[in-house]
């Protein structure tokens, strides 16, 4: 939530104005106006981000696949032509009577010709094969969770910069409601002037305002278009034309607050469950190296022939079975022991510094949502007393009881009331997506809100409910 505040904050500031634009913007042929629901839908099957983390999942699939082609027999076809200096017998020779008959010796060439087809099927391994399966579909799941905690930022990102765009709609309608309003003004003193009732002055004041409140409704656009572009990025959509939105302004049904448990984002938290397999992972390497201190046994066998100029092949097969001891290996397998232990030691200390993180980031959720929940009943209440200020000012003036800087003021303070009023309804939304997030939920949301003014009359007002959908 700090990085999108920041990202939101950088737009407003350091960005150069964009010409703004009231054509009709453009969007993907089929769709007339993306409303938060269909925006989620479409990132989730563009963004650059999210589809990586579907093609690990792919990818830790194949390794799962290769794990367990390793506890599988193996044969191999082998052939080839060799040259000896000396005459060279083509099968073994085998003594088992005598006198030696001419059909019991065997067939010398310098020129042989072989062809084997040999096979070998690992038995024992020390445990490697069986938990070299194991990491392997640990790390499979590990890529899922990471998938589903991607899909989650994503829709939190998503859904942030939604509200947001709604919050600057509504500001710029403000900033708009402020400028007509120092117009009629501008117009009523200029009316004054010339009857010699006011000063020239509260001329120059009421136009230095009119310029100010036309450069906030200008920057407000940029803004919009800017953060527009931001949206853009995030779903993944490329090519010409803008991003057309809908915004919904009648929802009737009002927010619901997640309850935050730790134990239950524990359970359903994808980046928890990652790092806990990761625990259950390095401790499967450290069985896998101690069992390099045990023996390997393999049996083999081939079965083939070898042949002369002639090409008259002798056919001969071997069968076996071997095993192979590590003896003394300069302390190599002790060190790779210990080094999947230490790094056994750092993913546990990874899962208790996310546990902590957790544990933080629902309280901070929580924590937001009250303040703005506060915020959003006294700045709702603030409107209402803006609004009528105003218009007394307004009518004060003409009546020629307090001068052009009261009605400014009032103008001001009414503007400021609602900023400070549909920020209140941006950071309360925002807080229940960050809170939704912080607990592992699901991603669709059930519901946009109203960003009208007049939501603080002690009531909530119409907030996402965010569920599990898929």
């Amino acid at each position: 939530m700090k990085v999108l505040a920041v990202l939101f904050l950088v737009i407003g500031i350091f960005t150069e104005p964009v010409p703004y634009c009231a054509a009709a913007e453009q969007n993907p042929p089929g769709v007339a106006g993306f409303d938060l629901p269909s925006l989620i839908d479409y990132a989730v099957k563009h963004n650059p981000a999210l589809r990586i983390a579907k093609q690990n999942i792919d990818i830790e699939d194949q390794g799962v696949k290769a794990a367990r082609a390793d506890m599988m027999p193996r044969i191999d076809v082998t052939g080839g032509y060799t040259r000896y200096r000396y005459d060279n017998p083509l099968t073994p020779i085998v003594i088992d009577r005598l006198p030696l008959l001419p059909s019991d010796i065997p067939d010398f060439e310098k020129n042989v010709y072989d062809g084997f087809a040999t096979f070998s099927v690992p038995l024992f391994k020390g445990g490697r094969l069986v938990r070299g399966v194991a990491i392997a579909q640990l790390k499979r799941t590990m890529a899922s969770d990471y998938h589903t905690r991607n899909l989650q930022e994503l829709v939190y990102n998503v859904t942030a910069v939604y509200y947001k765009l709604a919050q600057l709609e509504e500001l710029l309608q403000a900033f708009e409601a402020q400028e007509r309003g120092l117009e009629a003004h501008r117009r009523d003193v200029e009316f004054f002037l010339k009857a010699g009732t006011s000063p020239k002055l509260d001329l120059f004041k009421a136009d230095t305002e009119l310029a100010g409140a036309s450069e906030r409704r200008i920057q407000t656009r940029n803004n919009i278009l800017n953060t527009r572009e931001l949206l853009r990025s995030i779903i993944g959509m490329e090519g010409p034309g803008e991003l057309s939105l809908a915004f919904d302004k009648g929802s009737t049904t009002p927010g619901e607050v997640p309850a935050g448990s730790l134990d239950q984002a524990l359970s359903l938290r994808p980046d928890y469950k990652a790092a806990v397999n990761k625990v259950k992972m390095h401790e499967e390497r450290v069985a896998s190296a101690k069992g390099k201190r045990l023996p390997d046994v393999y049996a083999s066998g081939d079965y083939g022939g070898r042949a002369g100029d002639q090409f008259a092949f002798k056919e001969n097969w071997t069968l076996g079975v071997r095993m192979m001891l590590p003896v003394f290996d300069f302390g190599r397998i002790s060190s790779e022991v210990s080094r999947e232990q230490y790094s056994l030691l750092n993913a546990k200390e990874e899962e208790r510094a996310l546990r902590l993180t957790i544990a933080r980031d629902i309280k901070d959720a929580q924590t937001a949502v009250a303040n703005a929940e506060e915020r959003i009943s006294v700045s709702g209440k603030a409107i209402t007393s803006a609004t009528e200020q105003a218009r007394i000012e307004d009518l004060r003036y003409r009546a020629g009881d307090n001068t052009s800087t009261d009605v400014i003021n009032a103008q001001a303070a009414l503007v400021r009331s609602r900023a400070d009023h549909y920020q209140a309804i941006f950071d309360r939304r925002v807080a229940i997506a960050s809170l939704v997030k912080a607990m592992g939920l699901g991603h669709k949301p059930v519901e946009t809100v109203s960003l009208q003014p007049g939501m603080g009359n002690g009531t909530k007002p119409a907030v996402p409910v965010t569920q599990e959908a898929r």
